[in-house]
């Protein structure tokens, strides 16, 4: 996920209950985009926790958290390597949970340049167990690289328009 584009949905003005933190899930649903995304993040600020999005009418939702661990050792030719010099994004593994519904992922993680960390990302299809969960409770974790990211459920009235739109 281009974090640009978190960015840009955390900057969108909604009408959403913050908690006491300032975060915020956000729905950016634009009929005219090729994309649909749910961010959990203070608006207006660079601080995301973590991001849900699908090309429209794929099947496919892409998780992607921000984690503390940096895999990122140097750039060689304006790329990030590790400190093996295997370039980015690398492999990792990642597991997306809801209630009691869990599914671990082939994922991958590349640098947070803004944050000094790792954006780590898996995709998942639609039809899987734990989004049926998700569509459900609203309730999504993220763990990779020994961190783990929650949030607050998503309301319900977001959830069914974001997986009506990937599917």
């Amino acid at each position: 996920m281009k974090l640009a584009l978190a960015l840009l949905l955390l900057s969108a003005t909604a009408a959403q209950a913050q908690t006491q933190d300032g975060r915020v899930w956000i729905l950016a649903n634009d009929k005219t985009l090729p994309e649909v995304a749910l961010v959990y993040g203070a608006p207006n600020s660079d601080d995301l926790v973590m991001a849900l999005r699908c090309p429209r009418g794929t099947g496919q939702v892409t998780a992607s958290f921000l984690v503390e661990a940096r895999l990122a050792d140097r750039q060689e030719n304006n790329v990030w390597v590790d400190k093996i010099g295997r370039p980015a994004p690398w492999p990792t593994s990642v597991t997306l949970a809801s209630g009691l519904a869990s599914a671990t992922l082939r994922g991958q993680a590349s640098a947070d340049d803004l944050n000094g960390g790792s954006l780590l990302s898996a995709e998942v299809a639609t039809r899987a167990p734990v989004i049926a969960a998700f569509k459900k409770t609203g309730v999504v974790t993220l763990t990779g690289l020994g961190e783990t990211k929650s949030a607050p459920p998503v309301p319900l009235r977001q959830v069914r328009p974001f997986l009506s739109a990937c599917k």
